[in-house]
């Protein structure tokens, strides 16, 4: 039997540890993990040369494709910077501001299909009240979770305590997963007001305005919500210390609480806005050096399962008024190209993260907890053929003009990663080889949540 790809000489990581074998691939799925002599004879060779072979990554917090904003990125400019930088899948949102959500959904995977290079799934927002009873629809079409914004972000309005418990009801009975952008609007919209009063307009005065109280207090209040309806719960971007906390608790009592964080809240803190101010403005905020530090342990002993970007990329021209008015700058920063390599370089070689620990966050959990596993986030037999292969030795300099995501600039210009994804390969199909996209447009696929 003639198999269509095999890969050799790699350090495969399968069932939580890494080995020395190689894999045949055929129809797009894995058939065999095997060292090189009991593998089946390919019309492709591929080899790994050493390098380490994980998982396709899975970014489970993207926003891509936002109807009205495709200047700033669309779905085939985004998935393509996501595949050069060893991602294979992303989560995007489908987000209703007016209507329905069923239509707002429909669209949103309809314009995937057509135009993602990589696979994708869709997070569905509940933004009013009437969308509650569209869930059991949005959910068999396969949403993999329902976001609650529980403060403005960026023009949304936040949804009362009242919804979200008949929204989280709702959801239960789906039996998919209920997810928070948990900051308290009252203190938040009173923070800024008072600001305000006081003329400040500065970068900092942002982070200012969503104190980590705002964030504290919406964590707890969802928590909350999900034990009384029994409810499984994901929080988006944690980004705090004593947010972490909360889920740590959670965690401990047994319930299904899971959590996020991004690479802006590992390596950035307030003072760094001394000097990008507005290109480091985000919702939730950047804190403190010990948040941050916080945030690192968490996510290195389980508190926090996820590694996720949450792409949203404002062009410069749109981000540098904000150094004379933050008020009128809408938050976000790109970074679909650089998770892997940044989690590489700053967890494993210099913080000394187990490499097992860093496949976990950046691929396997976010397949698990959104329903995509074992498809995604695996190297076993009979999963998706999604791999990346990973230089650990290989050096770069981050420099936005060399980045393929759309918008012209990088909050991580200049640093210099170690560990670079080499080869992207999505169903057996090589899209991204050293630095440069191989695929097309519209080879993505759509993949449903998964119940288990």
């Amino acid at each position: 039997m003639t198999v269509d790809t095999v890969v050799i000489n790699g350090k495969i990581f399968s069932q939580g540890n890494f080995f020395e074998a190689g894999l045949a691939i055929d129809a797009g799925k894995i058939i065999s993990i095997a060292k090189e002599p009991s593998l089946p004879p390919a019309d492709e060779k591929i080899d790994a040369k050493g390098n380490i072979v994980i998982p396709g990554a899975v970014d489970a917090h993207v926003h891509l494709h936002i109807p009205g904003s495709l200047h700033r990125e669309d779905f085939a400019n985004g998935t393509k910077a996501a595949a050069i930088g060893g991602t294979t899948t992303v989560i995007d949102f489908a987000v209703p501001r007016k209507g329905e959500l069923e239509k707002t959904f429909v669209q949103m995977k309809a314009d995937g299909e057509k135009m993602c290079a990589i696979d994708f799934a869709l997070h569905a927002a509940i933004c009013l009240e009437k969308h509650i009873e569209e869930i059991p629809d949005v959910s068999k079409m396969g949403a993999v979770s329902f976001k609650h914004f529980m403060a403005n972000p960026d023009g949304l309005q936040p949804l009362d305590s009242g919804i979200m418990f008949d929204s989280f009801r709702k959801i239960r009975e789906a039996k998919s997963l209920a997810t928070v952008h948990a900051e308290n609007e009252s203190i938040r919209l009173r923070q800024m007001n008072e600001l305000k009063k006081l003329g400040r307009s500065d970068p900092i005065a942002h982070a200012l305005s969503r104190p980590i109280i705002a964030e504290v207090e919406a964590i707890s209040r969802a928590i909350l919500l999900a034990s009384e309806t029994s409810t499984p719960l994901h929080i988006f971007h944690v980004s705090s210390g004593p947010g972490a906390d909360l889920i740590r608790g959670a965690k401990k009592m047994g319930l299904p609480v899971s959590g996020e964080t991004c690479p802006h809240h590992l390596i950035f803190n307030q003072e760094d806005l001394k000097k990008f101010g507005p290109y480091l403005q985000v919702n939730p905020p950047l804190r403190t050096k010990a948040d941050s530090e916080a945030l690192w342990k968490a996510l290195a002993d389980g508190v926090l399962d996820v590694l996720v970007t949450d792409h949203y990329a404002p062009l410069q021209a749109e981000k540098e008024k904000g150094w004379e008015n933050i008020w009128e700058v809408e938050g976000g920063v790109p970074g679909v190209e650089t998770r892997v390599m940044l989690m590489i370089s700053e967890g494993y070689h210099r913080r000394k993260l187990p490499l097992e620990r860093i496949v976990e966050v950046i691929s396997t959990m976010p397949a698990k907890i959104f329903g995509l596993y074992p498809a995604k986030g695996a190297i076993q037999i009979g999963s998706d053929a999604d791999l990346t292969i990973i230089d650990l030795n290989e050096e770069m300099t981050i420099r936005a003009e060399k980045l393929h995501h759309r918008a012209d600039w990088s909050p991580f210009e200049g640093f210099k990663v170690k560990g670079i994804p080499r080869l992207t390969m999505l169903r057996g199909e090589i899209v991204a080889r050293e630095g440069s996209f191989w695929g097309r447009e519209g080879f993505g696929r759509f993949y449903p949540r998964q119940y288990q």
